[in-house]
C-alpha cells in the first residue's frame, strides 16, 4: 500500500464526505444524532471545522445505538469501515468510528504496539447514555466511572504528556495487572446500568470532557439543523447552554498554542 501525506484542508473533505454518509444513513432511518464537542462549536463559531480541528464528533442516544451500528454495517459505501473496541486494536474504548479505508492519523500521545493500532481518517460517534437527578447514590456511581475510565486510558496513554505529579501516578498505573479489554467491557456495563428513557439528564461518558459532558435532556433537546462548510448537520437544540457548560467564553479563541490537532501526521492510500 502506497500511502501519501495529506494536509489539514484535504483531511477535511474527506471528513466531511463521511459525515455526510453518517447524515444519510441517520436521516433515512430516523435515528436521532447530535454534533458535539468540537464540531458543535465549529458549527456554531466557525459554521464548519474549528481551522485546527482534524476530527470531528457525533453522538447517538443509547436507544438508537445498536441499532445504528447494525444498519451501518449493512449500508456503509465500500470505501468505509465501521470500527468498535471489539474489531481493531485502535479502539480500546466504548464508541466507534466510521473510517476512511486505507487512511492513517499518526498520534503520538498514543503508545502504539504497530501499524494495526493508528486510526485512520474518521469520524468518531459516541453514545449518549441517560444519567438521574443527583443523589449521593448516583454521584457514586459516576465518580466510580470516571475513576475507573482515568485508570483504563492510563494504560495506553503515553506518559510524554504527562507532568509532576500526574505523570507518576501515570506511571504506577501502567504497572497495574489489569486485564485492558474487560475493564472496558466492565466499564461499558456500569455505563448503560440506567433506563435512558426514566433519566433526565444525559452523559457522553466517553467524551474528552469527562464529568462536563453531563447535561439536561432538554440541552439536547431536539436535534436542530445548522450549516456546517457544505452540508447540513444536525446538533444540539440548545447550544449556547451546551458550549458553556464545555468550554465556557466559547466565542472567543484560545491562544495560539493551544490551537492545536491531535494528528502528527495524515496519510491516504494512493
Amino acid at each position: 500500500m502506497s500511502l501519501r501525506k495529506i494536509d489539514l484542508q484535504e483531511c477535511h473533505q474527506y471528513l466531511l464526505k463521511i459525515a455526510a454518509c453518517f447524515d444519510t444513513i441517520c436521516t433515512k432511518h430516523q435515528i436521532p444524532y447530535y454534533m458535539l464537542g468540537g464540531t458543535m462549536l465549529g458549527a456554531i463559531r466557525h459554521k464548519g471545522f474549528i481551522p485546527w480541528d482534524d476530527d470531528m464528533d457525533f453522538g447517538i442516544p443509547r436507544p438508537y445505538y445498536q441499532m445504528f451500528i447494525r444498519i451501518a454495517q449493512k449500508e456503509l459505501p465500500k470505501e468505509y469501515e465501521l470500527l468498535t473496541k471489539n474489531n481493531t486494536k485502535a479502539i480500546r474504548k466504548g464508541f466507534i468510528k466510521i473510517q476512511l479505508k486505507g487512511s492513517k492519523v499518526i498520534e503520538k500521545v498514543f503508545e502504539l504496539e504497530n501499524n494495526d493500532s493508528y486510526n485512520g481518517i474518521a469520524i468518531d460517534i459516541f453514545p449518549l447514555d441517560g444519567v438521574k437527578k443527583v443523589s449521593y447514590k448516583e454521584k457514586l456511581h459516576d465518580k466510580y466511572i470516571f475513576l475507573l475510565m482515568r485508570i483504563h486510558e492510563g494504560q495506553f496513554c503515553s506518559l510524554s504528556i504527562r507532568k509532576g505529579l500526574k505523570k507518576i501516578i501515570a506511571a504506577f498505573i501502567k504497572k497495574l495487572p489489569i486485564n485492558e479489554k474487560k475493564l472496558a467491557d466492565y466499564i461499558d456495563k456500569l455505563i448503560q446500568q440506567r433506563n435512558y428513557d426514566y433519566c433526565d439528564k444525559i452523559a457522553n461518558y466517553y467524551g474528552h470532557w469527562k464529568e462536563k459532558e453531563t447535561v439536561d435532556k432538554t440541552v439536547l433537546g431536539i436535534p436542530q439543523i445548522y450549516p456546517f462548510e457544505s452540508l447540513n448537520l444536525k446538533g444540539v437544540e440548545l447550544w449556547d447552554s451546551y458550549l458553556t457548560s464545555l468550554y465556557g467564553n466559547y466565542m472567543k479563541l484560545p491562544p495560539k498554542e493551544k490551537q492545536i490537532n491531535h494528528a502528527d501526521d495524515i496519510y491516504i492510500n494512493e
